[in-house]
C-alpha cells in the first residue's frame, strides 16, 4: 500500500509540473535581415516590398511600429510573401518602423529600420466628406468612402430632454451612403457626428457651421384627393382580380388589396396624387400570407417612376423619371419564402426613402418586377405617402 501511494504521489507531482514552452525548431542563430526594401506611401500607412534571405528555416517577416495615438502595432506575413502593409496612422508626418525576419526557432534578425510618410488616412477622408443637411423630419448624414475602408459613423441628435445623444452607429465600407434620423419638428436642433476606424482613431466632432439645423416639415399626405390613373395602353395592368381592386391600394383599409391576374408581370399601376407633392418617403404594405409578408404574390423587386404633368394616354415609360429601383428586404436574407422569427416580427409595412433631389411631382407610378413566390401576378394592400404638399 505504501509503495502504491508513493507511485501515485509521483504521478500527480509529474502531472502538475509546469510545462515549458519550447520553440518549434532548435536554434539556428539570428537570421539575416530583409534586403532591397522599397516603400510606397499609402492612406494611413505604407506598403513595404522586400527580398527575404535565402534561409530554409525562415518563418515570417514582421514590422513593429507605434501609431500616432500611441498604440503598439505588429504587422506580420509569411516568408513566402514579399509585401507587408503598415497601417493605422492618422497623420501625414514622418514615421519609423522596424522590420524583422523570424526563423522557426522564433529568433529575430537585427531590425531593419525604415522611414515613411503616410498619405491622408481613409478615416480622415471620410470625415472630411461627411455632411449633415436638413431632411424631412430630421438630419441627413451623408458621406463618401472612396477606398471603401471599414469605418464607423456615430450620429448624434437630441434626446427627449433636448440633450445631444448618440442615436445611431453605422459600421460601413460602402462607397457612398446616407442615413436620415426622423421624428423632429421643423425647429432648430443640435446635431453632430464622429468617424472612427478600427485602429482607435477618432475624427474631430462634425457639425453644421451653426451647430444646429432645422429639419424640413413632413406630414402624411392625405388621400382624399388621390385617384387611380391607370395607363392600360402604356404598361399598367388591372389589379381588379381575385377579390382585389385598383382603388383599394389607396383606401386606408389595410385588409383590402389590389390583385393582378396571372401573366401580368411586370405589373404597373399609376396614382394621381391630386396635387404636386415633394415626397420624402412612402410605405408599401404587403398582404399577410402564410403568416408573413415574404410569400405568394407579395412585392419583392420594384421600380418607382414620377412626373409632374399629366402623362399622355398611351405614353410609354420613357415619359417618366425613374426615382427608385429597389426591393423589399428580408432581414434574414434567406432566399425564397422561408422566414425566421426576425422576418415575421418585421411585419407587413416597408418604408422607402425618396431621394431628396427628386423634384415635386403629381403622378406616382409603381412597377412590380418580381414577387416572393416568383408567381406571375402581384398583390398590394396599401400605399402611404409622406412629405410636403407644394401647391
Amino acid at each position: 500500500m505504501r509503495i502504491l501511494l508513493f507511485l501515485l504521489a509521483g504521478l500527480i507531482a509529474t502531472g502538475c509540473s509546469e510545462k515549458q514552452l519550447q520553440p518549434i525548431s532548435p536554434s539556428t542563430g539570428k537570421p539575416a535581415q530583409v534586403s532591397n526594401v522599397v516603400i510606397e506611401s499609402m492612406p494611413g500607412g505604407a506598403l513595404v516590398s522586400f527580398e527575404t534571405p535565402n534561409n530554409r528555416d525562415l518563418l515570417s517577416v514582421k514590422a513593429v511600429y507605434t501609431l500616432t495615438n500611441g498604440k503598439q502595432m505588429t504587422s506580420m506575413v509569411s516568408y513566402f510573401d514579399h509585401h507587408l502593409l503598415i497601417e493605422g496612422f492618422d497623420d501625414e508626418e514622418l514615421h519609423k518602423a522596424q522590420i524583422y525576419t523570424v526563423n522557426r526557432a522564433q529568433e529575430m534578425s537585427d531590425p531593419f529600420e525604415i522611414q515613411f510618410q503616410p498619405l491622408k488616412s481613409d478615416m480622415r477622408r471620410v470625415s472630411e466628406s461627411l455632411e449633415i443637411e436638413p431632411d424631412f423630419g430630421g438630419p441627413r448624414f451623408k458621406w463618401t468612402n472612396e477606398n471603401k475602408a471599414p469605418v464607423t459613423i456615430e450620429m448624434y441628435v437630441p434626446d427627449s430632454l433636448g440633450k445631444l445623444t448618440l442615436s445611431k452607429v453605422m459600421a460601413t465600407s460602402a462607397l457612398e451612403m446616407f442615413h436620415v434620423i426622423r421624428g423632429f419638428a421643423a425647429d432648430p436642433i443640435p446635431v453632430a457626428a464622429l468617424v472612427k476606424d478600427r485602429f482607435g482613431n477618432v475624427s474631430d466632432t462634425i457639425q453644421p457651421a451653426s451647430g444646429t439645423l432645422t429639419p424640413l416639415f413632413e406630414t402624411r399626405i392625405p388621400k382624399t384627393g388621390m385617384r387611380m390613373h391607370m395607363l392600360m395602353d402604356a404598361g399598367d395592368v388591372s389589379y381588379n382580380f381575385h377579390g382585389g381592386a385598383d382603388a383599394f391600394v389607396i383606401d386606408d383599409d389595410y385588409e383590402s388589396f389590389g390583385h393582378s391576374n396571372n401573366g401580368s408581370m411586370p405589373g404597373g399601376l399609376t396614382i394621381d396624387m391630386g396635387q404636386q407633392v415633394k415626397m420624402s418617403r412612402f410605405t408599401l404594405t404587403n398582404r399577410d400570407v402564410w403568416g408573413h409578408a415574404f410569400s405568394w404574390g407579395n412585392v419583392k423587386d420594384f421600380e418607382i417612376y414620377a412626373r409632374s404633368e399629366p402623362p399622355s394616354p398611351n405614353g410609354g415609360w420613357d415619359e417618366w423619371e425613374l426615382v427608385l429601383n429597389t426591393a423589399v428586404i428580408k432581414p434574414s436574407g434567406i432566399p425564397g419564402t422561408d422566414v425566421t422569427p426576425e422576418d415575421v416580427a418585421l411585419g407587413l409595412h416597408f418604408d422607402f426613402i425618396v431621394p431628396i433631389e427628386t423634384q415635386p411631382f403629381r403622378y406616382f407610378r409603381f412597377r412590380v418586377k418580381s414577387t416572393w413566390s416568383e408567381v406571375t401576378f402581384a398583390h398590394i394592400c396599401e400605399f402611404d405617402f409622406y412629405g410636403q404638399v407644394v401647391n
